[in-house]
């Protein structure tokens, strides 16, 4: 018992750290740029390891598998994302109230390199930013976001999923009230320099020979900076209401996260899909197919069309380069010849382009038969105004799908990059010295790289295309499965509601009781039974 205590404390320690880690990437206070990531990690492990016995991490016992381990992963480190952009956010409407007063003033044209964001700055911009950011450890700031960020985990607890059309709001208008916040801050340099622009367009109308040109530069410069140095306290406080503003933008962010979710997680659809559900659905198209399934085999077939007809291809290529320069040079060109030249052209390209392709084709659709077999459906391609509606376009987007092919997505890349990477890496030099080679034999130098290249991504790829289609079938039946009410549902509309049926069976009855019963005065005999039975016969 004491060792799976351990493993959940431990566990819990792994989730906290990635929040703290995601949140304090994006929000560059407490670590500028240049310092050791060493630190960085320290530090966020040990605040981690102090943080977790004070947190319910009671929801650590509900990761039974590595999939549901990864999402809760991936969970806390967009919780520490959204909230480090939220924070960030404050210091953007600094830096952006700042770039507004220069373009007025005329500062704009100083650019320099700021180090801590690697971009360029303006000079009031930078000033107005290490201003602010002076003034937010002076406010006690720094203490602020740690608060903030120890109460996040008892609003949001471990391995909750935080967006959706709600949160996703929320930002937006977390980013809207901030913007303001800097058009705040440059609306009295703004103003101003205007007006003086107004009042010197007026000198220069009323006296042309004034070159305003040259007058008005230095003149707004020192109207803009003495504009500025007027207008510090407003700008502080405008800067400390923003600081102050975080921690409601936090609350306000943790009142629209939803219920807990799990990809691989449903309270009511227990039950597996019926043969009936099935077959419907794969009438619409809706069947377990990966993407990634296509593209192993088609980067296969690819391979195989490099390695034996290669060198078909590079041969015919010569041969037509060689006709060309020998027989079609010299021909008189009228539309009797162009249209012969514009054929062989065609047939030629035909012939040397075809052979490549087609294989590649064929290959794509047998990949696609093996995993759905043969399918004819017209239901994708009726049109449906749903799919024009905004809100559910804009619900995919913050969906658990979503976010399962992003990281997917993000898997493959990396991986496919690194294979190629490390390809680069071992052949850098052979592909250096190709050009030392003659033009024939560094086609077929370079028809033996490409052939190795291809050979070691397409190995990759098919071992991610067996995994995502594991995958992909696992998610369909999940997907399809059915909840006791809908098999019922679905049982009533095959067979009939069992109630109709019963009430019709007790109406069919009492018609035959009532027919039974009007042929009794015309028997002949009725023969009784004392206790239950009676029968009457015509003769």
């Amino acid at each position: 018992m004491l060792y799976m205590m351990d493993v959940a404390f431990f566990t819990a320690v792994i989730m906290v750290f990635l929040r703290l880690i995601g949140f304090f990437t994006v929000t560059p206070v407490f670590f500028p740029k240049g310092t050791p990531a060493i630190l960085k990690v320290a530090f966020t492990l040990i605040l981690s390891y102090m943080l977790v016995p004070g947190i319910d991490y009671s929801q650590i016992s509900n990761i039974n598998n590595t999939m549901v381990f990864i999402t809760n992963c991936s969970s806390e480190i967009i919780t520490g994302l959204a909230l480090g952009f939220m924070t960030q956010l404050c210091f953007m409407a600094i830096r952006l109230g700042g770039n507004y007063m220069d373009i007025q003033v005329g500062f704009s044209m100083v650019s320099m390199l700021d180090p801590n964001t690697s971009s360029n700055s303006t000079l009031i911009e930078r000033l107005l930013y290490w201003t602010g950011l002076i003034l937010f450890f002076m406010v006690d700031g720094h203490h602020m976001l740690i608060t903030q960020l120890i109460d996040s985990f008892n609003a949001v607890t471990i391995g909750r999923f935080i967006l959706n059309q709600e949160t996703a709001s929320i930002i937006i208008e977390v980013f809207i009230q901030f913007f303001i916040m800097g058009l705040k801050i440059a609306i009295p340099i703004v103003l101003i320099i205007i007006i003086a622009e107004l009042t010197l367009g007026l000198v220069g109308r009323a006296v042309p020979q004034l070159n305003v040109m040259i007058l008005g530069l230095p003149l707004k410069i020192i109207v803009g900076l003495a504009t500025l140095i007027l207008a510090m306290p407003i700008i502080f406080k405008l800067i400390a209401t923003g600081f102050s503003n975080i921690p409601e933008a936090f609350k306000g962010f943790f009142r629209g996260v939803p219920p807990i979710l799990f990809i691989f997680a449903s309270e009511d659809k227990t039950e597996e899909a019926t043969p009936h559900k099935l077959q419907e659905a794969r009438k619409k198209g809706q069947v377990a197919k990966s993407k990634e399934v296509g593209l192993a085999f088609t980067l296969l077939m690819s391979t195989l069309v490099i390695s034996f007809l290669g060198q078909y291809a590079i041969e015919n290529l010569q041969n037509v380069m060689t006709a060309f320069l020998k027989d079609f040079m010299g021909m008189e060109l009228n539309y009797k010849n162009l249209f012969y030249i514009s054929l062989t052209i065609v047939m030629r390209s035909a012939l040397i382009i075809l052979p490549l392709i087609i294989p590649i084709m064929i290959m794509g659709i047998f990949a696609n038969f093996i995993q759905t077999g043969f399918i004819f459906t017209k239901e994708t391609l009726k049109p449906d105004i749903k799919k024009l509606n905004p809100v559910n376009g804009f619900k995919k987007i913050f969906s658990t799908r979503t976010l399962v092919e992003l990281v997917k997505d993000l898997a493959l890349v990396n991986v496919v990059g690194y294979v190629g990477y490390r390809f680069l890496k071992k052949n850098y030099i052979e592909i250096l010295n190709l050009n030392n080679l003659r033009f024939p034999i560094m086609l077929k130098a370079f028809k033996g790289i490409a052939v190795k290249a291809f050979f070691n991504i397409t190995l990759v790829m098919i071992f991610i295309a067996v995994g995502d289609f594991i995958f992909q079938k696992k998610k369909y039946k999940k997907d399809m499965k059915m909840s006791k009410q809908e098999v019922k549902e679905e049982f009533k509309q095959q067979e009939g509601d069992p109630q109709i049926k019963g009430k019709i069976r007790q109406k069919q009855r009492e018609m035959a009781m009532r027919r039974m019963m009007q042929s009794v005065p015309d028997a002949t005999v009725v023969i009784t039974n004392p206790t239950h039975i009676a029968s009457s016969l015509k003769i």
